[in-house]
């Protein structure tokens, strides 16, 4: 086995751990409206295959196409610069945005996951990782051929541990963007997403513009940026779930007495309790009870987004069809005496 090969087991074994952890999280934070766990799989291995293959490639022809205009090989180190701070932010970015697009297509030909900023960010945000997982393995698999055990422990630390969240928060900025777009207007549809393409390139364009151009200053500095903006990540992520939260009361307190009791909704809304609580029935009273309890939770969440879609507009056949299943689901789980407790 070749030492490159022996490195990618390792890398893997090293890089994977965080990386579900990272995908873990961005899943626990869309707790109000889970999306589909094939469709987060579908950005997830858009990521870590599609966009890093076709963002590669792309990036290499880029390159030799300005090294042979100017005259310059392969390696030299202004083509390792341009392909740093351009052609890898540009095609990299863009591949990945076509992921977190075709997750917004799906959802718009008639499953209506993709339809919030928060949408928007966890897709965005999953993408980001698949490309990490994949692109974090290979470097180290590298790194290992070169310096050994030591070489790949030391890279892994700065990339998937400091920097682990780096392309989620940079293709979140698209989804984000998309995310926004799905709420509003035509107008919004055609800005935004391209607003959110252009940060995501340009934080790219900082992370590898910084240690190539400035060394390892420039590369203490990157890391501080990188913070700022994962706390600024987090930050948005906790307004939008707050957001999330505010509807599901909102839309549901005209539904008390009616398909649920005070207790269910506050339940449904809280942030921790009703998770706590499923996991114990999981535990005490078997997966059927859970899974009945989970089955009423989400049908609930999904009729108050339901009504958030009408308030905001939206009618037709389909939306009218998807209320009246939501609200019969949820009355045949009432009379079965299927109660949030």
């Amino acid at each position: 086995m070749s030492a490159f090969l022996v490195g990618a087991v390792i890398g893997a074994f090293f890089v994977t751990p965080l990386v579900v952890f990272y995908f873990l999280f961005l899943r626990w934070c869309d707790r109000f409206e889970p999306e589909p766990l094939w469709l987060l799989g579908l950005a997830f291995a858009w990521g870590a295959v599609f966009a890093t293959l076709f963002g590669g490639l792309s990036s290499a022809v880029g390159e030799g196409a300005v090294g042979a205009a100017l005259g310059l090989k392969a390696g030299h180190p202004i083509m390792q610069a341009i392909g740093a701070t351009v052609f890898a932010p540009v095609f990299e970015e863009g591949f990945k945005a076509i992921g977190v697009l075709v997750v917004a297509l799906i959802s718009a030909l008639g499953l209506k996951e993709f339809d919030g900023a928060l949408d928007g960010a966890i897709y965005g945000g999953v993408v980001g990782l698949g490309f990490t997982l994949t692109e974090d393995i290979l470097y180290v698999a590298n790194q290992f051929t070169k310096e050994g055990l030591g070489g790949l422990i030391g890279l892994w630390f700065l990339r998937t541990v400091l920097l682990g969240l780096s392309y989620c928060t940079f293709t979140a900025c698209t989804g984000l963007a998309v995310g926004i777009a799905a709420e509003r207007g035509t107008v919004a549809k055609i800005i935004l997403p391209p607003l959110g393409l252009a940060a995501a390139m340009a934080m790219h364009a900082m992370h590898n513009g910084l240690p190539t151009f400035f060394g390892s200053g420039g590369a203490a500095v990157m890391i501080l940026i990188s913070w700022v903006i994962d706390l600024g990540f987090f930050a948005l992520l906790a307004l939008l779930v707050m957001r999330d939260r505010a509807t599901v009361i909102r839309e549901l307190s005209g539904e008390l007495g009616a398909l649920l009791r005070p207790q269910e909704l506050a339940l449904v809304a809280s942030y921790v309790n009703l998770g706590s609580r499923n996991l114990s029935v999981l535990f005490s009273r078997g997966f059927r009870a859970y899974r009945s309890r989970r089955d009423k939770q989400l049908a609930l969440v999904d009729l108050a987004f339901v009504k958030m879609r009408r308030r905001r507009g939206e009618s037709g056949r389909e939306l009218d069809a998807k209320e009246t299943r939501l609200r019969g689901a949820i009355s045949q789980m009432n009379a079965q005496g299927i109660v949030l407790d």
